[in-house]
């Protein structure tokens, strides 16, 4: 009985054996076969510098991108293209249009007639102005006459005092009169001129209020006139830059004018805040002319503040050395394009962004500088280059 369980152990030590050299067998050749290496293989041990560290890291080159070109703190705001002078023009006495003489865009050159009005009434009151002015000249005429006989016929005391006082009176009503009659002609004269519309200026017709046939008042606009050609910018300001907005470069730019810039300057600043917004309306006189420029437009105050002038970087490029800020400038291996070593520049940071940080420090356009693992580098570490591709 003992040798036959002798029997059963040894043969089950053989099956076991056997089992576990077929399998580290199929192991090894199934390694080899799919190229993989052992793993004390010396050809899987990673190459490293005598220091024994070296990290391979982004880069960012100051002046090779488009946000990393020096500027200084800025800021947008978008509003409207609008004239400087805008002007409602109307008549100066009421009637019936009759005729426009005008239209919408219309250049007009000073003195230019725009609109008249129905000129009957005021021819009638002009006739009855002439014929009161005359009339009173004759009588005057006739007063001055009666006056001298009886100067005459005084000085022989054929006549009283008192006649020749009535007819000296009779003279001056009348000289009153012909001077009265004569303000009442000019008036008419003047108000038979005002139904006929004059540009006072030179200009560009902006809007038509008005038509042909259309009864207006003393007054009443009946087109709008841009005069000149001084265009500016309206946007509005938040309470926080009223102080600085002075001392900041004014840039404008068009929504519907893609690269179009243009100097600008501030002109007009309301005192007194809109009760919604509470922001303050900024009007930018545009220092530059542009061809196609419409009333109306998408225009964009950009304000920067050229004393805070310094260099883009990214966020992620600023570490920290003795809590004061840094960032790591490479040096490029002559001997290795793909190795270098860093060396860290005291940086003062003027502001953040969405986008970035602009700095001031001892930094140049073309520089490079470590924008991404920072956090692992010191002045003892090499690094390795990440190309894109």
């Amino acid at each position: 009985m003992k040798q036959y369980k002798r029997k059963i152990a040894v043969i089950a030590t053989i099956v076991v054996a056997t089992t576990i050299g077929g399998a580290f067998a199929f192991h090894s050749l199934h390694g080899e076969s799919e190229g993989h290496v052992p793993a004390h293989s010396p050809s899987n041990h990673p190459k490293l510098n005598p220091n024994g560290s070296e990290l391979v890291v982004r880069t960012f080159r100051i002046g090779g991108d488009p946000n990393g070109q020096s500027s200084g703190t800025s800021h947008t705001f978008t509003g409207s293209l609008q004239p400087r002078y805008l002007a409602s023009v109307g008549f100066r006495v009421a009637g019936k249009i009759a005729e426009r003489k005008v239209e919408l865009g219309q250049q007009i050159q000073k003195g230019q007639i725009l609109y008249r009005l129905d000129p009957e009434d005021s021819e009638l009151q002009l006739r009855v102005a002439e014929s009161d002015y005359l009339s009173a000249q004759s009588l005057l005429s006739q007063a001055t006459a009666e006056e001298s006989r009886l100067a005459t016929l005084r000085k022989s005391k054929s006549v009283s005092q008192s006649e020749y006082d009535l007819a000296l009176s009779v003279r001056d009503v009348a000289a009153a009169r012909v001077e009265s009659s004569k303000q009442r002609l000019t008036l008419a004269q003047n108000q038979r001129a005002y139904f006929d519309l004059a540009a006072d200026s030179d200009g560009l017709v902006t809007s038509i209020l008005a038509e042909a046939g259309q009864v207006v008042n003393i007054g009443q606009p009946v087109l709008q006139v841009m005069q000149q050609n001084e265009l500016e910018a309206i946007v509005s300001l938040p309470e926080g830059l009223i102080p600085d907005v002075k001392r900041f470069c004014a840039t404008a730019f068009f929504w519907s004018r893609p690269g179009l810039e243009l100097r600008a300057e501030l002109r007009e600043l309301s005192p007194i805040a809109d009760p919604v917004s509470r922001t303050y309306d900024a009007r930018f006189r545009l220092l530059d002319s542009a061809p196609d420029l419409a009333i109306g437009m998408t225009a964009s105050i950009s304000l920067t503040d050229e004393s805070s002038s310094g260099i883009a970087v990214p966020i992620t490029a600023i570490a920290s050395r003795n809590s004061l800020p840094i960032v790591w400038r490479v040096v490029r291996d002559a001997k290795r394009s793909d190795s270098a070593s860093v060396e860290a520049v005291s940086v003062e940071v003027i502001q953040y962004r969405s986008d970035g940080a602009i700095v001031r420090g001892q930094l140049e356009q073309g520089d490079e500088i470590i924008s991404a693992g920072v956090q692992r580098i010191d002045e003892q570490v090499t690094v390795r280059i990440w190309e894109a591709n």
